[in-house]
């Protein structure tokens, strides 16, 4: 019997209909190499395991690795590995563009995102089940009451898109919260240099640190007012209203 882990975020998906639905969305074919993110109990990796050329399943729980082992010894497009996905580095164990999928778990599914932002070019695409305030603020746009860092960050390096919402009563042990299954699609390199790219990370990070105070004020240090003034931005705005085409401007031109 499985003993749940609330300090590793598990909620295992059981319901049949919902992992149809998620495998409709994904698309599976035969030339596809992919890892899944926490496998858990393998609910996910049995619907998709036969229809890939190869699954790679990594699960932080190694007192799940034996029932995985046993339950996939037949399979041989199947290889299993006990580590924790933050510390993995993926283009060790293998060279392959990858589909990545996973049940994130709630508390470290932002830190999973973040880490994923410096392999898009290894990645194919990603579908993630999260938590669904965390959906809303990766999608989110400009001027609304979610958009923040994470929209910034994910949306500049991936497509995103909402492909419907999950209720709590097909996991067990039953979460408090909604879920959503989240489309991530990497995007061309959207910098000039490497350079610009770490401008604009710290740029992000200063001014949604403090993102009720005015760009202005952030940013005085960095840029003047007529550096923003010059660029089509308004000093007096606050980071919530920028865009994406904005925060790529002002890390260019600082």
């Amino acid at each position: 019997m499985i003993k749940y882990k609330k300090h590793l975020g598990q909620h295992f998906l059981k319901d049949q209909n919902i992992l149809k639905k998620i495998v409709k969305s994904i698309k599976p074919s035969k030339k596809d190499y992919f890892l899944e993110i926490g496998p858990g109990d393998g609910a996910l990796s049995s619907c998709l395991y036969d229809k890939v050329y190869e699954l790679l399943l990594v699960e932080k729980d190694m007192q799940l690795i034996p029932m995985l082992k046993e339950k996939y010894k037949e399979e041989n497009n199947i290889k299993i590995y006990n580590r924790d996905i933050l510390k993995l580095e993926i283009d060790k164990i293998t060279k392959k563009k990858l589909r990545i999928v996973g049940n994130l778990p709630y508390n470290i599914s932002t830190e999973i995102i973040f880490k994923m932002l410096s392999h898009t070019k290894n990645l194919i695409d990603l579908h993630f089940m999260l938590q669904k305030e965390v959906v809303d603020r990766i999608v989110a746009k400009p001027c609304s009451k979610s958009y923040g860092r994470l929209s910034v960050m994910t949306q500049v390096y991936f497509k995103t898109k909402r492909l419907f919402n999950i209720s709590p009563n097909v996991f067990i042990p039953k979460p408090k919260v909604y879920s959503s299954y989240l489309h991530l699609v990497p995007k061309k390199y959207p910098f000039d240099s490497k350079k610009h790219e770490n401008q604009f990370n710290s740029i992000v990070k200063i001014l949604f640190t403090a993102r009720r105070k005015m760009i202005k004020t952030s940013l005085k240090s960095i840029i003047d007012e007529s550096g923003l003034t010059g660029l089509n931005i308004d000093p007096k705005s606050r980071p919530e209203s920028l865009n994406l085409d904005n925060f790529l401007d002002i890390s260019r031109n600082v």
